[in-house]
């Protein structure tokens, strides 16, 4: 990878979607930390989050939805207000929340986290 930050911010942008699940991650709770021994984590649908920054800081819901074509999240509590008055989901970068609960009801997801080559 190039060293200059245009370079890096293109290659970013143009990424293939296999290749953004590790642009979609998130901070873990202290006590989330210590057990999976890592500090950050890929955000899925079904995970608990805090909102940390932002209108919504100190929200809390779960993921609703992941979209890796943008680079965000929609979680549960959070909503907006649209023109026509209709509650739609305020879209998130996953850098603004935190982990509080993960969804493990993915066996690989599990054995990944658990497991010391994957630590991060």
């Amino acid at each position: 990878m190039s060293k200059q930050p245009r370079k890096q911010r293109k290659e970013r942008a143009e990424a293939a979607l296999h290749e953004r699940h590790s642009q979609v991650r998130a901070t873990l709770t202290g006590d989330l930390r210590e057990e999976y021994d890592q500090r950050s984590v890929r955000v899925n649908e079904g995970d608990t989050v805090e909102v940390m920054r932002g209108d919504f800081a100190g929200e809390t819901g779960e993921v609703l939805d992941v979209d890796l074509t943008d680079e965000t999240i929609s979680v549960e509590e959070v909503t907006i207000e649209a023109a026509d008055g209709e509650e739609v989901p305020r879209r998130l970068e996953p850098s603004n929340v935190r982990v509080t609960d993960l969804n493990l009801e993915d066996d690989l997801r599990q054995a990944r986290l658990e497991s010391e080559e994957d630590s991060a």
